[in-house]
């Protein structure tokens, strides 16, 4: 059991059944519930830290020990980088703010539609997958709760981030012919023409953004402050 749980033979993505997708979907309304409820308790934020960093040491430690080329194992899609900002960035950095709406969205869609490693599960991929994306969903929620600022980011250092991390990462992939950020082999788009994926996934990364930033704009503005007071 242990050895499938380790193993690097690859073999095809596992299917979800019905059931456990709906039962996904149950534990990631449940969670938004109890950050919303909990996020200002100090040990409810650091459990899911906690959990996020074993969830870390323990896929980089397969992956270090495997071998696993750097194509797949650089710490470099989207909701990667936003797990290791919202674990080690200082609170007060507007970098910190934008991976935490990167977090909060991008774990939103990947549990939605999860596209796991062809492996069959349980595999430590595919656990590390949803854990870490459950994980990322409640520490980037409770950091937006606790720490957003309306004026720490505006929506031009929101899309001007995005594309500037997305054109690193176009340089990755053609380094390493990996596929961060699913820019190289982009869903249901035509791949022929990277800096086409380039300006589609940017486009379409900074909108959701810029629109989950609106969201927390008017949770934070002091007409709604005012108004909660009241």
């Amino acid at each position: 059991m242990l050895k499938d749980f380790l193993t690097i033979q690859a073999t095809e993505p596992p299917s979800i059944s019905l059931i456990v997708y709906l039962i996904m979907m149950g534990a990631l309304l449940a969670l938004v519930y109890l950050s919303v409820k909990w996020h200002d308790r100090p040990h409810f934020v650091r459990l899911f830290k906690r959990i996020q960093l074993l969830q870390l040491l323990s896929l980089y430690l397969w992956y270090s020990i495997c071998l696993i080329p750097i194509s797949n194992s650089l710490p470099l899609y989207h909701c990667r980088l936003a797990m290791l900002a919202i674990l080690f960035l200082p609170d007060n950095l507007s970098i910190k703010q934008y991976f935490a709406l990167m977090g909060f969205s991008g774990a939103i869609f990947a549990l939605i539609y999860p596209v796991l490693d062809p492996y069959n599960f349980p595999h430590i991929t595919g656990v590390s997958f949803i854990i870490g994306h459950y994980a990322l969903l409640v520490n980037s929620l409770n950091y937006l709760l606790n720490h957003y600022r309306i004026k720490k980011l505006s929506f031009g250092k929101i899309t001007g981030y995005t594309f500037i991390l997305n054109l690193f990462l176009v340089g990755v992939n053609h380094v390493t012919g990996g596929n961060y950020g699913i820019l190289r082999n982009t869903p249901i788009i035509d791949n022929s023409r990277i800096w086409f994926n380039y300006l589609v996934v940017s486009l379409v990364l900074s909108l959701s953004l810029v629109l989950f930033a609106l969201y927390f704009n008017h949770k934070k503005s002091p007409e709604k402050a005012t108004s909660d007071i009241k």
